[in-house]
């Protein structure tokens, strides 16, 4: 049976936080093959419990003066979903795919705080998220409810995170 461009994407994720020196045990609770998301429930060996959203993109949005562009949307049913996770500590991986050169995909991790500032995930329209890539400079990435500058999101934040 293929692989499914899923699979490659949220594997992608999933082995940069297991291959870090942490024993970690991760869980899938949700997920469907026709969807761009799936949510992992990851516990810490001191029994520390994150949930991770990961949804995906397969190709960025050309913009010759903006670099590399990639726009998530969240629909009613994704907020229904995030919803459950508010009241616990949650963070949202978006895979910033390249599908001519896989190689130079990448992550943009967002905690909690982050993710209320972008989107309400109380909301009962869609939201987005928006996740801008120039050069070799940190993510920048803005929401539906983002008011000022955008958030700036260090590249490497995937290979620092702590649960």
């Amino acid at each position: 049976m293929a692989i499914k461009e899923f699979e490659f994407m949220h594997g992608g994720v999933i082995t940069r936080l297991l291959r870090k020196d942490i024993p970690l045990q991760m869980t899938l609770v949700e997920t469907s093959s026709n969807d761009s998301k799936a949510v992992y429930k990851i516990l810490s060996q001191n029994n520390r419990e994150l949930t991770l959203y990961i949804k995906y993109r397969s190709r960025p949005e050309p913009r010759k003066k903006e670099g590399n562009t990639w726009f998530f949307n969240f629909t009613q049913k994704n907020l229904n979903e995030l919803s459950l996770y508010k009241d616990g500590n949650f963070m949202i991986a978006l895979v910033c795919g390249n599908d001519d050169k896989l190689n130079d995909s990448e992550v943009c991790l967002l905690d909690k705080q982050q993710v209320i500032s972008c989107i309400n995930i109380d909301s009962e329209s869609n939201q987005t998220i928006t996740v801008k890539l120039m050069g070799n400079k940190s993510f920048r990435a803005y929401g539906t409810m983002t008011t000022g500058d955008p958030l700036i999101i260090p590249r490497n934040r995937i290979n620092t995170i702590s649960i």
